[in-house]
């Protein structure tokens, strides 16, 4: 029995096997060998061992603090910095207001370099029409080159019709003669001409008609011109009327641009071809048309006018002309003229240029005068038919719109801007060299109610619905002109009203106009119109000329300006005189939109409505005393946190952490001394003021010497005497002083300086020293991990010893208890 127990006995008893754990990164104490908890001594003996390693690390946080207290100090003088630089200078310091009289008419913005005063502005009210031609050489130019005798140039303004007989040859100076004559005698008084010479090379003389009625009703509308003087901005008008029975009238819309290059002037004749005298609209007719450059032919073709045509609809003949004929009769071999006209670009004015000649060409068909001015950007030799280089050109208009145009081939024309174009001659363009070309629109100055700018405006006659009827049947084009530019839009078959307003509004080449539909609420079968808006406001902004190709469901291409539109609200300029300029009666300051910001330096004038406003200009003192205030303010704070972070507490709990700093000290004190120092360049006795003290800036002692204000006394001397004031913190370059603001803000820009300011400097000097107790604590975390790792190896030595003797124990006990006499009963 006894040999079977201890058989059992010993088979369960295990000595540790020599891999039991010595590694020390694999042990695990479990105390089940010893009963003790051995790896909380070991990290109560590595605590007691980290000392020094906690010593570093607190002295760390204390330069991390001091770092941090640094950059918090750092940005509070940047502070002072930017107060002081915002109010360094007479502009910056002298904060300028201003106010209007009659704010309903006009208003103004300021910046601080405005000179203070008053500023009369003038909107004008029922502005005259003033309608120039294109120019020519001299007063004695021929401007009335036809064959055949007088014919009739028909004027109409302010309610007024004026016919002026004009026969062939007529100079300039004569045809003037001959309209003053017809205004003297048919409607006194009604309009003002004379000519006008604008000084430049190319053709200087224009005629100037200039009606006595303002506003919209005073416009100045030329209905036949015989001359070769376009004088609207369609370049185009009736020469003759009909030459027999013929009783239809005759109208015209679109916008002509036949090219100067072809001809100045461009003749068409209209002839009828029928059975006899047939009426416009029953009866289908052709009109044969035959293009004269004088006496030259240039080209003949025939309009067919069907029986079903609708009486004020477009017919179109070329180069953007089309006519239209009332629903009255003509007659087979009866003919009228119309005049296109190619003549409102000059030729170049040369400048510094140096190439070959400069041809100008095409058919300005903006609505205001400019001036391109053209430079070479990029130099090269051009030749004919190209193939040598591609030079530059950059130009400029007097409306601030700017482009370019690149040239290869010396035969060619080259497209720049609203219907102008050049040519220039074999030769190698140079760099810098430069010429002008001067265009010209009838419109000099509007005839409006009111001077204030204002977006174009046309609408559509009229169409039976917006969202059922197509406007067209077939794939059509529909185009308008805008600021001088066409945009043409192509329009598939089956699109209704709406969805062409869509088509409109989504084109990628539309140019801000917007197109919507209204309905004008009268049930009638026109009463949904179709509205485009111009999206900016001037004068060089006018929807000029609407068309398009549409056929079926009688969507009307008739209206003065085609396509079926009228104009609803002319693109307008504002117009306004600034302290009575221009002193000229009746004649504004033009602008395109209601601000005038070129005239009285820093100053920008608002219209708002006509009349008359007195703008005041002065310094805004509640301004300047804020300013001067933040920037007290600034400085206090500053000086606070240097209080606060180098306080002394005896009880320790809110001591500043750079106590004893010296810089600190340094700071506040050069702080103080460009204050508190008298303005250096201003002389006690001299000038009203040169300390601080004297306009209530001091520091007040009872306040940890705190900078205040004594309000009173600073409103006071701002009130009296700005200037003075502003001498105390301002550099004033003709005194040669340097006040407060401008010494602070030098001084902060030294002492804040990212590379030698005091702060970034002692900044950098605490960050090498975090760095070497960075690698002192490296070091000493070096060392404790190899003194925990000796604990570990240590204890679990001991750990093992334990687990043997606990085990001999156990054995020693089981034998025991099982020996004779021992044994239970």
């Amino acid at each position: 029995m006894a040999d079977s127990t201890n058989g059992v006995l010993y088979s369960t008893y295990q000595t540790p096997d020599n891999d039991f754990g010595i590694l020390s990164g694999s042990i695990n104490f479990t105390g089940l060998g010893s009963g003790s908890d051995f790896n909380s001594v070991i990290d109560q003996l590595v605590k007691l061992e980290s000392i020094q390693k906690t010593r570093l690390e607190t002295w760390k946080t204390s330069w991390q603090s001091k770092i941090k207290s640094m950059q918090s100090l750092n940005q509070r003088m940047e502070g002072i910095e930017e107060a002081a630089a915002a109010m360094d200078t007479e502009d910056e310091f002298m904060v300028k207001q201003a106010s209007s009289s009659r704010s309903s008419t006009a208003s103004a913005t300021v910046s601080n370099s405005a000179k203070a005063g008053a500023y009369t502005v003038e909107v004008g009210e029922n502005t005259k029409h003033i309608l120039r031609s294109a120019g020519v050489a001299s007063t004695s130019s021929n401007v009335a080159d036809f064959a055949g005798g007088p014919l009739t140039l028909t004027i109409e303004t302010g309610g007024n019709t004026i016919n002026v007989s004009v026969a062939s040859g007529r100079t300039l100076d004569q045809l003037r003669s001959d309209i003053e004559s017809a205004v003297a005698a048919q409607a006194p008084g009604a309009l003002e001409v004379y000519i006008e010479n604008d000084g430049t090379e190319s053709n200087p003389y224009h005629l100037v008609m200039k009606s006595a009625v303002g506003g919209a009703d005073g416009r100045i509308t030329v209905s036949a011109n015989p001359t070769n003087l376009s004088l609207d901005y369609k370049d185009m008008a009736l020469q003759q009327d009909w030459s027999g029975a013929s009783t239809a009238d005759i109208g015209l819309s679109g916008q002509f641009f036949g090219d100067k290059d072809t001809a100045s002037i461009y003749e068409y004749v209209f002839q009828v071809s029928s059975s006899g005298s047939v009426q416009v609209g029953t009866t289908t007719f052709d009109l044969a048309v035959s293009v004269y450059d004088g006496a030259t032919l240039l080209s003949s073709s025939t309009i067919n006018v069907p029986a079903d045509y609708v009486a004020g609809d477009a017919l179109e003949v070329e180069n953007g002309m089309f006519i239209n004929l009332s629903g009255a009769t003509v007659a087979n071999g009866d003919s009228f003229t119309v005049r296109g006209f190619a003549d409102d670009i000059d030729d170049a004015e040369l400048g510094t240029w140096s190439g070959s000649t400069v041809s100008t060409g095409g058919n300005y068909l903006g609505t205001v005068n400019k001036t391109y001015s053209f430079t070479v950007v990029t130099s090269g030799a051009i030749q004919a038919g190209g193939g040598a280089d591609t030079a530059v050109l950059r130009w400029t208009d007097s409306t601030g719109q700017t482009g370019t145009v690149s040239v290869t081939d010396s035969d060619q024309f080259y497209e720049v801007d609203q219907g102008v174009k050049l040519k220039l001659g074999a030769t190698t363009l140079v760099n810098g060299d430069t010429f002008q070309v001067n265009v010209f629109a009838p419109d000099q100055q509007q005839g409006q109610d009111k001077g204030l700018a204002q977006v174009s405006k046309v609408v559509h006659s009229g169409f039976a619905d917006q969202d059922v009827t197509a406007v067209t049947t077939a794939n059509a084009t529909f185009s308008y002109t805008y600021a001088g530019e066409t945009i043409d839009i192509t329009v598939p078959a089956g699109k209704t009203l709406s969805q062409l307003a869509t088509m409109i509004n989504g084109d990628d080449d539309n140019p801000g106009v917007v197109a919507s539909v209204i309905n004008d609420g009268l049930g009638l079968p026109n009463s949904y119109k179709l509205v485009l808006t111009g999206g900016d406001t001037g004068a060089q902004y006018q929807i000029s000329s609407v068309s398009h190709d549409f056929s079926g469901n009688n969507f009307s291409s008739s209206g003065e300006l085609g396509g079926g539109f009228t104009t609803s609200q002319w693109a307008t300029n504002s117009m306004v005189k600034i302290d009575g300029y221009p002193p000229e009666t009746d004649v504004y300051l033009q602008r395109t939109n209601n601000q005038v910001a070129d005239v009285v330096d820093s100053v920008t004038f608002d219209l708002h409505d006509v009349g008359s406003a007195v703008i005041t200009v002065s310094t805004d003192i509640i301004s300047v005393k804020k300013n001067i205030e933040a920037f007290i303010n600034m400085v206090n704070y500053t000086q606070e946190y240097i209080r606060k972070e180098t306080k002394f507490d005896p009880d320790g709990e809110n001591t500043g952490i750079l106590i004893g700093n010296y810089s600190y000290y340094i700071l506040k004190s050069r702080i103080d001394s460009a204050l508190n120092t008298s303005v250096e360049g201003l002389v006690d006795g001299e000038d009203t003021y040169t300390h601080l003290s004297q306009i209530g800036i001091k520091t007040d002692p009872n306040a940890e010497g705190s900078w205040t204000i004594d309000s009173t006394i600073l409103s006071n001397a701002l009130n009296e005497n700005p200037e003075a004031v502003a001498d105390l913190f301002i550099e004033n370059t003709t005194k040669e002083s340097i006040g407060v603001a401008k010494r602070m803000f030098d001084e902060m820009k030294d002492l804040t300086d990212s590379e030698t300011g005091t702060l970034n400097v002692l900044i950098g000097n605490y960050k090498g020293i975090i760095t070497n107790i960075d690698k002192k604590i490296e070091s000493e975390e070096k060392r404790i991990e190899l003194y925990r790792q000796r604990q570990v190896e240590r204890f679990a030595r001991l750990e093992k010893s334990l687990a043997v003797l606990n085990a001999q124990d156990k054995a020693i006990t089981s034998q025991i208890a099982q020996l004779p006499g021992n044994n239970s009963k």
